[in-house]
């Protein structure tokens, strides 16, 4: 498989994780809190987080791709 096929596989699994991940914790958080959930900030930041751990991901990902070429 070429590298540019990996990388596009690659990104739509860490934003499918990534969807799944803010849907699950929204759905977990809400049955407790209920609407008042997304002017909590901490919320917010987890979700900022989660991205960030997946765009990192990528990006070491496509590092690694290029490191074997």
């Amino acid at each position: 498989m070429d590298e540019d096929k990996k990388l596009k596989l690659m990104k739509f699994w860490l934003f499918g994780t990534f969807v799944i991940l803010v849907a699950a914790i929204s759905v977990y958080l809400g049955m407790f809190a209920g609407l008042s959930l997304f002017g909590e900030w901490r919320y917010w930041l987890v979700v900022v987080i989660a991205a960030v751990l997946s765009i990192g991901s990528f990006f070491l990902y496509q590092g690694m791709l290029n490191k074997k070429k």
